[in-house]
């Protein structure tokens, strides 16, 4: 997450999203060491932070498969991307620094070793 946050080119989105996927797939199968339905909120609440890292991704291969077909970076549906991409960056970057504000990871920690 921090590194995404610092510099959220197109490695670290991706990385983030592996991230994501496997702590998701981790609390799935750990399930039964969480009290009630904790999971459940906690993967929940990650697919909300995988949705934000999803539109900047998306916009990442978009720009790529356009560049690989032969379109300028100032081709129109480029900068549309880019634009695109911007505003899904800093959806991204303000859903990171919620997630960070709030302890999350401490709490699902936390969570565990009850």
């Amino acid at each position: 997450m921090k590194r995404t946050d610092e510099g959220a080119d197109a490695d670290s989105v991706h990385d983030l999203r592996v991230a994501i996927r496997r702590l998701s797939r981790a609390l799935r199968s750990f399930a039964q060491f969480f009290s009630g339905k904790q999971w459940k909120r906690i993967r929940k609440e990650l697919s909300q932070l995988m949705d934000a890292a999803a539109a900047v991704r998306d916009n990442d291969v978009a720009l790529e498969l356009i560049d690989k077909a032969g379109a300028g970076k100032r081709a129109r549906v480029a900068l549309t991307l880019q634009a695109r991409r911007r505003e899904a960056e800093a959806e991204l970057r303000e859903e990171l620094q919620n997630w960070q504000g709030r302890g999350f990871s401490r709490e699902w920690r936390e969570a565990l070793e009850l």
